[in-house]
Formats: structure tokens, sequence, C-alpha cells
């Protein structure tokens, strides 16, 4: 044991003295002297490597419309663009129109391919894939999604103090009524927060819903911090990232980034539905981890996110008051 902590002392005087300076010298400290990113570099390379040997990557598709879309709209406009991926992303097309999944994304890749090579200037290669795409069969009933300009946007009834008010009243519950949580009023909530911006649209998450009575009380216990009101718990949701949807190392984070701005949007969809919650942190603990992958048979390039109890609010618990920051300590202009 004293060994144990001899070492530990050398290797913090060896972080304060060293390490600190040197990009390098910090890699090498994490590579040798210590774990704690040894996990994140798993999921991350799984997730690559993933990506990079599937014939239909959910990730890289959405990307790829997401920035037909984007050409589409760029002023002043171009006559040829996505020459040098549109070949692969109508072959995705092709495989994803053969199965059974998410409706929504083939609508959304279906108008905007549609959009796409009714506008473009025809070259070789998006004569080829153009043809390819016109092979390709759809519900002529469906009304297909495209582009559009910005003032015929759905316009919100909702003014700036009640958008204001619902954030306030919106605030960590942590004890609940015996009371089911129903899945349609969560579904419900998850749709409003499906709606929330997602780096190329990618949205890589997903939420990991846990009701059953014979699993809830393990599920309220896995993340740090629920110790003190986990017993009254009726539905567990944990939000889990798919590092799988990327092919690089440069969005390494993008699952946090995306699944917080969807999660914030969750909670705040659950208020209008008479439903409270409270999002509990998850800390990136090695055991932490194995015991979730375990409970949720979750995949290497999987990774939790954060999670979050819901519920009907016992009116007579007590909320912390959680002031927040004056507007002045976090703004800077220029």
């Amino acid at each position: 044991m004293r060994i144990i902590t001899t070492y530990k002392a050398k290797a913090r005087m060896l972080l304060n003295k060293f390490v600190l300076r040197s990009p390098r010298l910090s890699s090498f400290y994490y590579t040798f002297l210590s774990g704690g990113f040894h996990e994140e570099h798993f999921a991350v390379v799984s997730g690559i490597y993933k990506n990079k040997n599937e014939t239909l990557n959910m990730g890289n598709f959405r990307r790829s419309i997401h920035r037909i879309e984007k050409g589409l709209i760029t002023s002043p406009s171009r006559p040829v663009f996505a020459e040098s991926y549109i070949l692969e992303t109508v072959q995705a097309f092709q495989r994803l129109v053969q199965k059974t999944i998410d409706p929504p994304t083939k609508e959304w890749a279906f108008g905007i391919l549609q959009q796409y090579f009714n506008t473009v200037q025809e070259t070789d290669i998006i004569l080829k894939a153009k043809t390819i795409f016109q092979q390709l069969k759809r519900d002529e009933k469906i009304q297909l999604p495209v582009t559009y300009l910005a003032f015929t946007r759905i316009r919100s009834k909702i003014s700036y103090e009640d958008f204001l008010q619902l954030n306030k009243q919106r605030r960590s519950v942590r004890y609940y009524l015996d009371k089911p949580v129903p899945r349609n009023l969560v579904e419900d909530a998850i749709r409003a927060a499906l709606q929330s911006p997602s780096a190329c649209n990618r949205q890589p998450f997903t939420y990991r819903v846990i009701d059953d009575p014979a699993k809830i009380t393990e599920a309220a216990t896995l993340p740090n911090g629920s110790e003190a009101f986990y017993e009254n718990i009726k539905m567990m949701i944990f939000l889990i990232g798919d590092l799988s949807n990327y092919f690089d190392e440069r969005d390494k984070h993008l699952i946090y980034i995306d699944g917080a701005l969807s999660a914030q949007s969750f909670i705040l969809a659950l208020e209008t539905l008479g439903l409270s919650s409270c999002i509990i942190n998850w800390s990136d603990i090695p055991a932490n981890n194995l015991r979730i992958k375990k409970f949720l048979n979750l995949k290497d390039w999987e990774r939790c996110v954060l999670s979050i109890s819901v519920g009907y609010a016992d009116p007579k618990s007590g909320i912390p008051s959680s002031v927040k920051k004056d507007v002045k300590t976090v703004v800077r202009y220029n």
C-alpha cells in the first residue's frame, strides 16, 4: 500500500512539473501513468472501425443528405456540387429503401435527392447516380420534404416570457408519486427532443427507457448521485451516444453535445406534459461503465451521456433553489 501511495505521489509531481507544459507529454502521461482515457479511446476507435466497414452507415448517410441540403440553399447557387460523394450516397440510399427501418429518413432523403437531381447540372457521375435514383420506387401519396425559405417556417405563439417561465418551472425533481409514467407521454417528449440541432443531422443517440418494476431498482442505482432518492423512481432513462456515426476522431465529442441538446428539449417537453425529471450526471468511471454496458447490453462504441429520472412530482417534495448565474457573468462581447 505504501509503494502505491509513493508511486501516485511521484506521478502527481511529474504531472505538475512536466506534463502540464506539453500536449505530447500529456499523452505520454495518460498512456503509461493513467488509464483515465483508455475506455474513451477504445470506444472512439471501435466506432471508427465500425463506421468504415459498414455498407450502410446511417450517420454517414444522414450527413451526406444534410450536406446536399446545404448545397441546395447556398447563395449564389452552384451548378455542380456534391459530385465527390453523390454516387456513394445514392448507393447507400438504394440499400436503405430495401429495409423497413426509419421511414422519416427515407422520405427526407428521397425528397432532397429528387430536388438535387432536378436542380444540379449533370456530369457523368451525377448522371450515373441519377439513373440509379430514378429506378427506386416511393409512395406517391407521401409529400416529400424539400428545402424551404426562412419566412415560411412554422411560427410559435409562445412568447419569450412564456418560454422563460417554462425554464424556471423546470427544476430537478427527485421525489415522485407512486404512479406509473405513461410511455406515450415520454415518446411525445422525445418527438419534441428530436427537433433539437444535431451536427449534420446525424442524431447519434438513443433513449433507453427502463420502467420494468423488476429492473428499475438496478437501473436507478447505476449512476452516482441517485443514492438518496432511487427508491421512489418509477422510470429511468439513459441517453446513449453512438460513436459509430463518425469516421474520424475530430467528432469524438459530438455524442455529448448533440445528446445534451436533445436532453434539454426533452426535459422541457416533459414539463409541458405534466411530468418532472432530474438529469443525473454519468461519471466516467470504469466500474460504472462496465455495469451499464452489461445492464443495457451496449456495444463497444456506445457510451452513456447522462441519465434522467422521470415521474410525477410529489407536490410535498423539496426542490433545491439552484439559483443561476447573472447574465453579465457569462457574457463576453467581441
